[in-house]
């Protein structure tokens, strides 16, 4: 009985530590950064990469399909919360095409997810991250962006690698890891797609103010004056 307590007590406040971390994770996450870019441009999104994640990046380069540069790309870099660099050369590929394209839209799972689930099978097989690699790019076979999560020590030796789809928020594989975290623990919040969440911001407008009359603007004149008081 008191070995059962004990176990319930441990789950439970693994339970609240993971809630915690995964709260801590949304600073600077892939789908924050990704509304930064021109509405035209997250249409044509390619491809998404980012290093030395503890767990988000300091920078997320996103990789766009431009059919008017030489090679088709055409790279948007985001760093702390603002736009740092555009350019038409890119470490990370060197040239794109329509059928690298997924768009935005497609991307539903954002990197907070899956640096909660590369804790999560981490601290399930007993080890602890110390940085994340971050990649995404279409899969050919599902035509669906996917996630790949590349889980490091704090000596930077690899510990292992998640690949998600980022539309529907399934794990695909969980290659270096022999266990897996409770079932109970891999629930996927998918979010709205990026292009509902920009418009929603961009509607919103001022309630107008009454103006006064276009001729007593103009003129100045014939308005009514308050009466003064009688004596």
């Amino acid at each position: 009985m008191r070995a059962r307590v004990c176990a319930v007590f441990c789950r439970s406040i693994f339970l609240v530590t993971c809630i915690v971390t995964a709260n801590a994770f949304g600073e600077g996450s892939a789908l924050d950064a990704l509304k930064l870019l021109p509405k035209d441009a997250a249409k044509r999104l390619a491809r998404i990469e980012a290093r030395d994640g503890v767990p988000q990046p300091e920078r997320w380069h996103f990789l766009v399909h431009d059919p008017d540069a030489d090679r088709g790309v055409r790279e948007f870099v985001v760093a702390n919360g603002k736009m740092v660099a555009v350019r038409t050369i890119s470490q990370f590929a060197d040239s794109l095409g329509t059928t690298d394209v997924f768009g935005g839209d497609a991307v539903r799972v954002d990197s907070v997810q899956i640096a909660r689930w590369a804790a999560l099978f981490t601290t399930a097989n007993g080890g602890t991250v110390g940085t994340l690699n971050y990649q995404m790019a279409k899969d050919p076979a599902s035509n669906a962006p996917v996630w790949v999560a590349t889980i490091l020590d704090a000596a930077g030796d690899q510990i292992g690698t998640l690949t998600v789809n980022a539309s529907k928020g399934v794990i695909m594989s969980s290659d270096g890891f022999e266990k897996s975290p409770a079932p109970e623990l891999l629930a996927s919040p998918v979010v709205a797609p990026i292009s509902s969440r920009v418009s929603k911001a961009r509607v919103a407008t001022p309630v107008p103010t009454p103006k006064p009359n276009v001729f007593r603007r103009i003129f100045g004149a014939n308005e009514e004056k308050p009466a003064k008081p009688s004596r």
